[in-house]
This record gives structure tokens, sequence and C-alpha cells, in this order.
């Protein structure tokens, strides 16, 4: 009451905080985090209009701290994902940092924080008022600083991950189709012989020219391109000169070699190469590296745009702490007829912040609220397990995590029993599982959904 009574209500939400998220700094040091719980409770605050912001660099501490003049908390080092207590005390130690090229130089040049706890750091938001709030820009800058090296001149020796990154423009197909023939004409398996002049020197090598014989469908793809190099045929095939196939081969790429040349196809291919380090690094939406690094969102939820009526989800809110019943069923128990009550099933649809084997719980954030989910016994067991395989080699393959890992994203059936949800259907209800995962959400609202767990076989 003294703090609610003389400090401004901010100092009082973030107490609260702190100890229903279980992220007192004393009590919690070098213990582990309890994510679920942390984003429970955040989502909570969420609800009654209290900000919980991102962990700034220059803000942020070891534990949630109150912002007074912006009337908000500023959330903690130690509740990010991955982020251990040792690094979290070592940012806040060497607090303020005058810029983002000063953090590196003072953070990540000095390996006190290495390359994939920065990317946690960035996906968090940690810099969006020291650097840019714009979070992709952020990771671009630091993956071409500490992780991206362009190419300063482009070959054939990068013609491979060229074509990978895929810079040449249609016009060049058949020239890639001849450049990649080579290595299919002179192929071992269409070597016929080695062709010695005895009016010269022989080369180290111990030949002048080899001979390959084509099969038929080298021998088309020749014929269609190729002109020169001929001397011979053989059953159903051509025989070629190696020497002759390649002058004429390095005459038929040269438009290959010489737009590879050209500056706009390097800062294309470096373009290219540094999307493809960003995907490796740092893929997925911001709503995913939320959920990633902080185990909440505080923008909008992955599922913003979920068609809901389509799917048939609603807001847990809206729905009767007392099961509304439709109809009952008959079942006989020890010989005695009894009958049951029928509920009327809904729909949820939400990110996994946390389960608990022992009760068989799991807490769903939804677009509206944070919900308690129970499940049976059999039911959890099913979507709870992960599946896996053994190898030819004898180890293990995963073939599926868990449903309910932190971070996925699922539609369930039930009806709500005051502060739960229970997870239940009858063989008469519309929805043929109570657990579907959601694989992606489309910008028009629509899912690609999972309703059955993958089986040992199926890869």
């Amino acid at each position: 009451m003294n703090l609610g009574y003389h400090y401004p209500i901010i100092y009082w939400n973030t107490a609260c905080l702190i100890i229903n998220a279980g992220a007192n700094e004393e009590l919690d040091d070098n213990k582990s985090t309890q994510y679920g719980k942390i984003a429970k409770a955040i989502a909570n605050f969420k609800q009654r209009s209290i900000i919980v912001d991102r962990p700034l660099i220059n803000e942020a501490k070891f534990s949630f701290v109150p912002d007074e003049k912006n009337n908000r908390i500023i959330f903690s080092f130690k509740g990010l994902c991955g982020i251990g207590d040792d690094i979290a005390r070592a940012i806040v130690e060497h607090q303020p940092y005058s810029s983002f090229e000063d953090f590196c130089k003072r953070m990540v040049d000095t390996k006190i924080i290495g390359t994939a706890k920065m990317i946690i750091l960035i996906k968090a938001g940690c810099f969006n008022e020291l650097d840019s709030p714009d979070r992709m820009e952020t990771m671009k800058k630091f993956l071409s600083r500490n992780v991206f090296t362009p190419t300063d001149k482009l070959t054939m020796q990068q013609f491979n991950s060229a074509l990978e990154y895929d810079i040449f423009p249609k016009e060049m197909e058949t020239m890639i189709r001849i450049k990649n023939f080579k290595a299919y004409a002179l192929h071992e398996s269409f070597f016929l012989k080695n062709i010695i002049d005895e009016e010269k020197k022989v080369p180290k090598k111990g030949y002048h020219d080899r001979y390959f014989a084509l099969d038929e469908r080298g021998t088309e793809f020749l014929m269609e391109h190729f002109n020169t190099c001929i001397v011979g045929t053989k059953e159903d095939g051509v025989i070629i000169s190696e020497k002759l196939f390649n002058k004429e081969w390095d005459a038929l790429i040269q438009p290959l070699k010489d737009y590879m040349a050209l500056p706009e196809t390097l800062q294309l291919y470096n373009q290219k190469k540094l999307d493809s380090t960003m995907e490796s690094y740092a893929s997925g939406s911001l709503e995913q590296w939320d959920m990633e690094s902080l185990s909440y969102y505080p923008d909008r939820h992955e599922l913003w745009n979920l068609n809901e009526p389509k799917y048939g989800v609603v807001d847990y809110n809206s729905l009767p702490e007392i099961p509304e019943v439709y109809d009952h069923t008959t079942r006989r128990v020890r010989g005695e007829i009894k009958h049951f009550p029928k509920y009327k099933i809904f729909r949820l649809a939400g990110t996994v912040l946390d389960s608990d084997n022992n009760k068989h719980l799991v807490t769903l954030l939804t677009n509206h609220s944070v919900v308690t989910c129970k499940y049976n016994k059999g039911q959890y067991s099913y979507y709870n397990k992960r599946i896996s395989e053994q190898t030819p080699a004898g180890k293990k393959k995963v073939l599926e995590e868990s449903w309910f890992k932190r971070g996925s994203k699922i539609i369930v059936c039930g009806y709500r029993r005051e502060d739960q949800f229970v997870i239940m259907k009858y063989p008469d209800t519309v929805y043929t599982h109570t657990t579907n995962r959601i694989e992606e959400i489309y910008n028009d609202g629509t899912i690609l959904a999972q309703t059955d767990r993958k089986k040992v076989g199926e890869g």
C-alpha cells in the first residue's frame, strides 16, 4: 500500500508483474527462467492496458523495471529466451551504450556476446530505440558486419552458388544447360580411349586428347548445340574429341562469363547472398521473432489476421463460465444406466506458452487472452509426445516435435468450465479432432493445418 500510495502506479504494477512472473532477482538468480509463467503474467497485464515494452538495451535490467517517464514496464534481460544470467548481468554492467556500433565493439568484438545471442537481442527489439525501430534493418546491419562477407569478384568458380541464388536471366537457360552438359559429356563412363600424337612430345598427363562415346541422350543434346567436336560414331551415339569439345564449349558459354563479370551482376549476387544469410540466421516474421525471443507478443499476435468465423474460433472471454448443455448421452456405469450432459463445443486458436505434464494443462495465448486448456491423460500424451524413428545407421531421427512445445500454434475445441477450457469433442461434433496444429497462416486469414500426428515410416 505504501508503494501504491506514495509512488506512481507503474511501480506497483512492476512489483506485481515481478511476483506473478516469478522473476524476483534474488530468488531466481542462476535458476531456469519460467518463460511460460512470464508470458502469461504479461498477457494478463496487456489485457488491463498496461504496457510491457521490449528489453531496450540502455533501459532494461536483470529483472523488470518501471519506466515512470513513459508509463511502461521494461522487459527483463533474464526473461529473454536463450540469454543466461551471466550475459544479462554483463549487458547491465556495461550500460549505457552510445550506439549500435558501440555495443558491437564492446560486447561482440570482445567475445562477451556471441553471434547467436546477439541475434536473440536483435529479434527481441533491444536496439529499437538505440538504433532503429526496424529490426530487419538492424539484423541486416549486424549480419553484414559480423557474419556476411561480400564477394569481391565473380568467376565461374561461383557458378553453382550463383545458380542457387537464381541471378541468371531466363534467356540464359540454354547456356546454363550447355555449361552443365560438360560434366555429363566428359564423364568417365563415356571414356573411349586416349589419343597420342606420335609426332609431338607426350605431356605429363600422358595423352594429347581423349575420345568419349556419348549415349543417345547426350548425342541428341550435342547435335543440337555443338558442331565441330564430333570425330566418329558408335552404336546409337557419337564419338567426340575432348580437346575440340572444350574449345567449342568455351565459346558457347562466353556470354555467361561476360554476364558474371558485370558489376551489376556482382551487386545482385551479393544481395542474394545476404538474403540467404538472413534466411539462415533470421528467417520468419517479426511476430515469430517476438515469440522466439520473448515468449510473448509486444505488438500483434502471429494469428492476428486469422479468419476466426471461417474456422469457428471464438473469444474465450465471451464464453459462459458454466458450459451450455445441448443434449444428453446415456451410458451404463456399473450396471446402472446414467445420463450425462453434452456441452456445446467451441474452438480457440493460439500459441502454446507452457505445458504441465503432471496436470495435463496447456497454456494458450490467443488473440484475446491467455487460456488454460485442460486435456485428459490420453489426449495430452498423444499430442505431447515426440515422434522419432530409427535410421539405417541406428540413430534416432525426430519426425515431429511435441505439439505443446512453446511457440507451437494450435486450434483446440472444447468448452469453458470456470477458469479452464476443457478439451473435448463428441461423435456428433463437427470437428473431427480436438487439436490441430497450424503450419502456416496466409495473408487472407486462411491456414494450413495438420490434423494427425506423423507416423513412423512417413519421413
